[in-house]
């Protein structure tokens, strides 16, 4: 792989500390005790549909990652395979993985080259906010996301801010993050990198294949199944000017499926997926005439490089693979209030995207080697104003998406009505259209076939809310409960051709619906939020073997609850629980995950005014390894990898 953007990176951190001024006088950062969750309060504001607000911030230090985040909000369930550190993806409110559009800092991370994306390799030590919108998607994210959006704000570059954490954990795994920000050409530059990682070998019970015969089981140690990575991140701002540039560097093991080939004599090392990826923005805000406009432009360039030297995860020869990424992109926002009653937004993006495969993938199996995509997105968005009180608000929005020429209009009408100082009724409907991407048109070479006959997907969702803000018997409350309903046509999912290969197929019909409840209760010292979800996602497709069986990935419940106490100004206590529903992994409904309940727990110590540390564990009762499955064969069998069990950690967090 290519290793110029390390260098690269170091000459720009050396040019940068030598231009650097000294940090004025910084006044003593006093203590925080923070006794709230992750989920933020202010939600309700942020738009006139479904969305959850995320801050990481308030629970630095207990290793979360950014699924383990996710899996706080409603709606959202996280899919996870060869446990902690793994490829790991979202569904929101029943959709596939690749439905959901994922931003940072504003621009699209989703590739044509990836099913969608993983989680797992989004860093959250610098991560401010994350926003998840469900059903209502704002003009502001172009690519219409089938209703369902995960924009994730890191850290802003502020003078007088610098933190270090450092944290360990069972089975290897460690993380260590650096913030800085200093003054530099008359702006703010924020500089932040992070290591992380693990070695994998957690243990667990191996059925040696047979899950029906107890008498051949054994204690095994997962093998060949770490990960490491390294990210940089730079971010400079100044009056109307911002620049970004980040940097990832990962390499993560892949071990064969667990049970019967889990043996170090079945095994060896040297199989692994190396990702180095990097992406460079710059952007302007400036006026014409009344109208506030921005402009930015941007590029990113990824490079997967896939080693199988002993060929022993079957692939056929399949030894070696690289994926070269690249994309360019330019975007333009303008908004203009008019009047006292409209405010009106418009967002348009064009940008490139290719990608060049080599390997065995090409050499042996023949087909494409290069690929290449252009897009334009465009949306408009009014905010009308209903009534004098401005209490009552319509948004309407329109979305134009082209690909190579083919383009469908999305439209989406939101209300949002605080009909009572403290109750808020939220709703909204539309369609959504989805153009298949490359990884579902053309596989992956190995055990995902072609099909480059796939139709765009097309879908319709509404939903009602009813939420409710104040203070209940000296208890700051607040409460949410949403009713939504989707249907697809034509929707891209992956589908079992016989025991080795799969192949991403249009599905006729799928109807989804569901409920979603969020609430947070506050008396300190006491905090409790919690969240809960059911829904049911079925296939509708007519004279089918599958018609009416739930749909794989999408569980009908779930359940997370948080509760924080603040023993003293200096102690906090936290304790999680979530539960999972029964999972199916087919169309079947004969491959599922079983039910399972996981409860976590921790403290926080502030040791003085800058440094806190924090002792935890998950998984406390060492429930994922009694999760039960029916076992198969082919892209199914990544059924067969347990997820990682009872985990300590230990961090600390100064602030300078």
């Amino acid at each position: 792989m290519r290793r110029r953007i390390p260098l690269l990176a170091a000459a720009a951190l050396v040019v940068l500390g030598l231009g650097a001024r000294p940090v004025e006088a910084v006044t003593e950062l006093p203590s925080v005790l923070v006794t709230a969750g992750a989920l933020g309060d202010e939600d309700q504001d942020v738009s006139p549909g479904a969305v959850t607000v995320i801050v990481p911030e308030e629970v630095r230090g207990e290793f979360k990652t950014l699924p383990e985040l996710l899996d706080q909000s409603v709606g959202v369930h996280v899919i996870r395979t060869q446990g902690r550190g793994g490829y790991t993806v979202a569904s929101v409110r029943g959709s596939t993985s690749a439905q959901v559009a994922v931003y940072v800092d504003g621009v699209l991370a989703n590739l044509e080259s990836e099913a969608a994306v993983d989680l797992a390799t989004i860093p959250v030590e610098n991560v401010a906010r994350i926003e998840v919108y469900r059903g209502h998607v704002p003009a502001a994210f172009g690519v219409s996301g089938m209703g369902a959006v995960i924009n994730i704000v890191t850290v802003a570059p502020e003078r007088a801010q610098g933190s270090l954490l450092v944290g360990l954990g069972e089975y290897g795994e460690y993380r260590s993050a650096l913030r800085y920000a200093t003054p530099l050409l008359g702006g703010d530059l924020l500089v932040a990198t992070e290591f992380s990682g693990s070695d994998g070998d957690f243990s667990y019970l191996n059925d040696n294949g047979t899950p029906y015969n107890g008498n051949d089981d054994y204690e095994a140690t997962r093998l060949n199944n770490g990960w490491d990575q390294r990210n940089l991140l730079l971010k400079w701002s100044r009056d109307a000017w911002t620049a970004r540039f980040s940097w990832q560097d990962r390499t993560r093991d892949l071990p064969l499926q667990a049970p019967g080939n889990d043996k170090r004599s079945s095994q060896r090392d040297g199989t692994r997926l190396e990702t180095e990826k990097w992406d460079v923005a710059l952007g302007r805000t400036f006026r014409v005439g009344d109208v506030d406009m921005s402009l930015q432009a941007g590029h990113l360039e990824q490079e997967k490089e896939f080693f199988n030297p002993y060929n022993y995860l079957g692939q056929y020869g399949d030894l070696h693979n690289l994926y070269k990424s690249d994309r360019d992109f330019l975007s333009l926002s303008a908004s203009l209030p008019v009047g006292l009653d409209h405010y009106l937004e418009f967002f348009g993006t064009y940008s490139r995207e290719n990608l060049d495969v080599e390997g065995d993938v090409v050499d042996n199996l023949g087909g494409k080697s290069r690929f290449g995509r252009d897009k334009i997105d465009l949306s408009l968005q009014d905010s009308i104003t209903l009534n004098r009180a401005g209490t009552l608000v319509a948004v309407p929005t329109l979305k134009w998406n082209d690909v190579d020429g083919e383009g469908h209009l999305s439209w989406s009408l939101a209300a949002d009505w605080l009909f009572a100082p403290a109750w808020r009724l939220k709703t909204s409907f539309g369609r959504y259209h989805r153009a298949p991407n490359f990884y579902e048109l053309y596989g992956d070479g190995a055990t995902i076939l072609p099909n480059e006959k796939l139709d765009w997907e097309e879908g319709s969702q509404w939903d009602l809310g009813l939420h409710w803000k104040g203070a209940w018997r000296s208890v700051e409350t607040r409460v949410g409960l949403t009713y939504f309903h989707s249907e697809v046509d034509n929707l891209v999912e992956f589908i079992m051709i016989n025991p080795r290969y799969g192949q991403y197929q249009n599905v006729s019909d799928a109807e989804i619906d569901g409920v979603e409840l969020e609430t947070r209760f506050i008396r300190h010292p006491w905090d409790l939020t919690l969240s809960y979800t059911y829904m049911r996602a079925l296939n509708k497709t007519a004279d089918s073997f599958q018609y009416d069986k739930r749909l794989p990935n999408r569980p009908e419940s779930a359940v997370h609850a948080r509760l924080a106490y603040a023993a003293s100004e200096r102690l906090r206590l936290f304790g999680e629980v979530d539960y999972t529903g029964d999972n199916y992994l087919d169309q079947r409904e004969t491959v599922c995950y079983s039910d399972l309940t996981v409860v976590n727990a921790g403290l926080s110590w502030n040791l003085d005014d800058d440094k806190v540390l924090t002792v935890g564990v998950n998984d406390l009762f060492d429930k994922s390894k009694e999760m039960t499955f029916v076992p198969t064969s082919g892209a199914e069998g990544l059924a067969w990898y347990p997820l990682q069990g009872r985990t300590w950690l230990v961090s600390l967090l100064w602030k300078f």
